[in-house]
């Protein structure tokens, strides 16, 4: 894609939410179209990355999908870039581990290997060619197979359909979402009775925004510090501070011990109070 392609007016999100990635904490944003888009700032800061390289790469590509938000950001609102969560993968596969940061090189060349094995075993089924290195492959003959089954590919949709139209493929199908709904169930339970233990989601939105204030403030003073870098031990010293791995842990009974600790690191730094201002009290406003 090219940056014409961005919409000239940026979008308000239906919801935004927090989330943890890489051991950093990334916004997500649902469009009113109800798909889900991560921050690329965020996204490049859990890895280490140049947004302003990263987002040049991805404008040229025209398989990712790239648009703006206009988003609650500390305490005011800002038009930030944001990437199709379902691109997310493609757009890792193109990142050189060697550019990502020392701390999450180790998940994120985990995370790589497993979606390059993923795409080699796709091609292998594709092309009825062994899920092995190509020196299994005795004659060259074989690769034919190759072209046959990319021709074969346009057909795959209607066969499909075909497939589950039939009796046999519907009863097996029900009996696949009947396992599905059970697994979702008590995937449910187990949310509900964790949620009732941690923190809610408007207490999530804003720790992450007084966080994000930290931050700034931490990296004005440590001019040596990018703001990335800044964020990501300000995460790591909170999480560290209240026995948690990840902030979405975070127990909502010591939620106002959590506020008071962010507000006397930002004011040990800055010499200034944090207000702790909800995400709803923004929202309420006209974002300008």
């Amino acid at each position: 894609m090219v940056d014409s392609d961005l919409p000239q007016r940026p979008q308000r999100p239906r919801e935004q939410l927090p989330i943890t990635l890489f051991d950093g904490v990334v916004l997500a944003a649902r469009a009113d179209s109800g798909q889900i888009y991560l921050g690329l700032r965020d996204l490049c800061e859990a890895l280490g990355l140049q947004v302003s390289s990263q987002r040049r790469r991805i404008v040229q590509d025209e398989s990712l999908h790239l648009t703006q938000f206009r988003v609650q950001s500390g305490a005011q609102f800002r038009t930030l870039d944001f990437l199709l969560l379902e691109d997310v993968p493609i757009w890792l596969l193109s990142i050189q581990l060697n550019r990502v940061s020392d701390k999450a090189k180790e998940r994120f060349a985990y995370v790589k290997a497993y979606l390059v094995q993923a795409v080699q075993r796709a091609f292998a089924e594709l092309s009825n060619l062994p899920d092995a290195p190509s020196s299994s492959i005795e004659d060259l003959v074989e690769l034919d197979r190759i072209e046959q089954a990319f021709t074969q590919l346009a057909e795959l949709g209607q066969r499909q359909n075909a497939l589950e139209q039939s009796q046999a493929r519907a009863r097996e199908a029900f009996r696949d979402l009947r396992s599905l709904l059970e697994e979702v169930r008590s995937r449910v339970q187990e949310l509900e009775q964790r949620a009732r233990a941690t923190i809610s989601v408007t207490q999530r939105g804003t720790i992450y925004q007084m966080v994000q204030q930290w931050g700034a403030v931490r990296a004005e003073r440590d001019q040596k510090s990018a703001p990335g870098v800044a964020i990501r031990k300000c995460w790591s010293e909170l999480n560290a501070a209240f026995g948690v791995s990840t902030y979405t842990d975070l127990p909502a009974a010591r939620y106002t011990e959590i506020i008071s600790y962010i507000k006397d690191h930002y004011r040990a730094l800055s010499g200034r109070d944090l207000d702790a201002l909800e995400q709803g009290r923004l929202e309420n406003g006209d974002g300008s």
